[in-house]
C-alpha cells in the first residue's frame, strides 16, 4: 500500500498544502482531481521525492521513504513517474530506447518483456522511427513505458492525457488500467480531465486550494452533496454524451 501524509507544506508565501492523507492500495488507481494551482502537482512531486519536506510521511508497503537522508538521485527508487513535461532521448529510434530500458535481462528476458510492452502499447509500427519523430501522444506512450520498465513499486502520473485527444484518451486509458493491473502496483493520477476520473479511477480524491475537498471510493462520490462534488458530476454527465457519440461513430 502506497501511503501519503502531508500535514503541511509551504508551497510558496501564499499557498500551503495541509492535512493531505491519501492511501492507494496495489493495483488500485487513485485520481487526484483539481484546477490548476490547487497544489495537486505538488503532491505528486512530493510523493516521489522531487521535493522534500521533513513533516511528510510517504511509505510504500509500511517502508518509509522520506527518511530525511541525502540522495544523490532526488527521486525515490521505488517510484515510477511520468511528469508534465518529458524528458526523452530525442535521437534514439523507439527499438533502441526500448532496448537501452531493458539492456540489465537476459536476452531472452529482453525479448519476450519488449514483446508484450510492443503489444500493449501498440507501437510496433514506430519500431523505426526516431523519438523525435512522434506525436505527442506517442512521446507520451514512451514516457509511460520508460517509467515501469526499472523494478519500481508505485506509479505517479502528472496530467498524462494532457496532449491527447478524445479517442487517444480513450486508448491510454485502456493500456494504463492493464498495466497496473499487470505490475499490481499502487497508481496515483494527478489530472483536471474527467475522462481520467470517469474511465479508470477506483478511488477519487478532489482537491482545492491546498486541501482535500472530498475522498473516496466512486460510489461514495454518487452519492455525496459536497458542492463540488455536485458540480463535477454534472460535468461528468455532460462529457460522458460527447464520449458515446464518439465511440459509436468508431463503430
Amino acid at each position: 500500500m502506497l501511503k501519503i501524509t502531508i500535514p503541511r507544506y509551504s508551497v510558496n508565501p501564499h499557498f500551503n498544502l495541509s492535512g493531505i492523507k491519501i492511501g492507494i492500495q496495489k493495483g488500485e488507481i487513485f485520481t487526484l482531481v483539481g484546477k490548476s494551482g490547487s497544489g495537486k502537482s505538488t503532491v505528486a512531486l512530493l510523493t516521489v521525492g522531487l521535493k522534500t519536506c521533513q513533516e511528510a510521511s510517504i511509505t510504500i508497503h509500511e517502508k518509509e521513504l522520506n527518511t530525511g537522508v541525502d540522495r544523490l538521485i532526488p527521486q525515490f527508487k521505488s517510484a515510477g513517474y511520468v511528469p508534465q513535461n518529458l524528458h526523452l532521448k530525442p535521437h534514439h529510434t523507439v527499438q533502441a530506447y526500448l532496448d537501452m530500458l531493458f539492456q540489465r535481462m537476459t536476452e531472452k528476458e529482453r525479448s519476450k518483456t519488449i514483446k508484450y510492452y510492443i503489444q500493449l502499447f501498440h507501437i510496433k509500427h514506430l519500431l523505426d522511427s526516431k523519438i523525435n519523430q512522434l506525436s505527442g501522444g506517442e512521446r507520451q506512450k514512451i514516457a509511460l513505458l520508460e517509467s515501469v520498465s526499472q523494478d519500481i513499486e508505485y506509479l505517479v502520473l502528472d496530467e498524462p492525457f494532457s496532449q491527447l485527444d478524445t479517442a487517444q484518451k480513450i486508448e491510454f486509458i485502456e493500456i494504463i488500467r492493464e498495466l497496473i493491473t499487470y505490475k499490481n502496483i499502487p497508481c496515483l493520477l494527478i489530472s483536471h480531465d474527467l475522462v481520467d476520473i470517469l474511465k479508470m479511477s477506483h478511488k477519487l480524491g478532489i482537491i482545492e486550494n491546498g486541501k482535500m475537498a472530498f475522498q473516496g471510493p466512486w460510489d461514495k462520490f454518487w452519492d455525496s452533496k459536497n458542492k463540488i462534488a455536485l458540480r463535477l458530476k454534472q460535468a461528468i454527465f455532460d462529457w460522458k454524451k460527447e464520449t458515446d457519440s464518439i465511440l459509436n461513430n468508431l463503430h
